[in-house]
């Protein structure tokens, strides 16, 4: 029997070296130590992040309770619903902004206790590009359209994505690599919002498809982000976890937030994002320890790798996210 059970684990050994270049033993059932003080008590509100779902290791979010249904155009009242957003929309497509988009119309969630009625129903319908700008530029710069938005979430959950204006959905991703180390990557200077600012992760926007078989829900936003911008593949990485969906003022839209741990380790990360699709977005990395210390300060605004301090208002939320996710292996 002993020698049965040394052949397995030997065996295991062999196959997670040559799939992963190295063994991945589990980690035994230990929960994370809290982030300090100081970081715990740092309320994404004040960055314009309003929560409408958080999800954990006890309620998670799974493929399996995430049911997505596509609803094309929606031709309804909205937040925004204003001759200033119409004229906005048009100014937008004059300028050439253009490609398909997609927004929540519709969220549900079944609150019952018993496991199996743990399910996620999301509706998403078609937004276009001149309409997510229209929305994010009149969200920040005009004081009615804020106001209209800030008034609609009040409406709760349900309310709320019953009024929400035509945006989009964007999915914040933190990245460990087989070591456990946390990716840091700074925009560069070629992307139109937040450059030169550090990120925790990738970000990658839902594109609308209806296209058979190529529809994309939110696991299927999380996979095309890391592609694109890491050239990580889904069997480069583990099961993402979903922990965060809600608002983001600063951007006028939909806000994702998942964690991802590969079994790569961050010099053959690194090469891969030198050479996908979307490496033009940033012009730096690092790679920092997944330890109480350097996660809280990052969620308290420490020092970037550049020596700088110019985080994304969403950093501290996709780090508090990602060691949340991470709070029980």
């Amino acid at each position: 029997m002993g020698g049965a059970l040394l052949l397995g684990v030997v065996t295991n050994l062999v196959y997670d070296f040559a799939k992963y270049g190295g063994s991945r033993v589990p980690l035994a059932r230990v929960r994370r130590a809290s982030l300090t003080p100081g970081a715990r008590a740092h309320d994404p509100e004040a960055d314009g992040l309003v929560p409408l779902i958080t999800w954990s290791a006890t309620r998670p979010l799974s493929p399996a309770t995430l049911v997505t249904d596509y609803g094309g155009r929606v031709e309804r009242p909205h937040a925004l619903s204003t001759p200033a957003w119409r004229d906005e929309v048009a100014r937008q497509r004059a300028a050439g902004a253009a490609g398909r988009t997609a927004y929540v119309s519709r969220l549900t969630v079944d609150h019952g206790e018993h496991s199996r009625a743990r399910v996620c129903e999301v509706r998403i319908a078609e937004s276009d590009y001149a309409e997510c700008m229209a929305t994010t530029r009149l969200g920040r710069e005009d004081a009615d359209s804020a106001r209209r938005v800030r008034e609609a979430l009040e409406l709760g959950l349900t309310g709320f994505v019953a009024v929400a204006p035509p945006t989009m959905v964007s999915a914040c991703v933190a990245v460990r690599d087989r070591a456990g180390r946390l990716l840091l990557l700074r925009r560069s200077l070629a992307v139109n919002t937040f450059p030169a600012q550090w990120t925790v992760g990738i970000n990658e926007t839902m594109k609308y498809r209806d296209e058979p078989g190529a529809a994309e829900d939110f696991y299927g936003l999380v996979h095309r982000g890391l592609e694109e911008e890491l050239g990580l593949r889904p069997e480069d990485v583990g099961p993402p976890v979903i922990s965060w969906l809600g608002w983001s003022a600063p951007a006028s839209c939909f806000t994702l937030v998942a964690t991802v741990r590969s079994g790569l380790d961050a010099a053959e990360i690194d090469l891969r994002r030198e050479a996908c699709h979307s490496t033009f977005e940033h012009d730096m990395a690092a790679w920092v320890p997944f330890t109480r210390k350097a996660v809280s300060a990052l969620v308290e605004g420490g020092e970037c790798p550049d020596g700088s301090r110019r985080w994304s208002y969403l950093a501290p939320l996709v780090a508090r996210e990602a060691w949340r996710a991470a709070s029980v292996r």
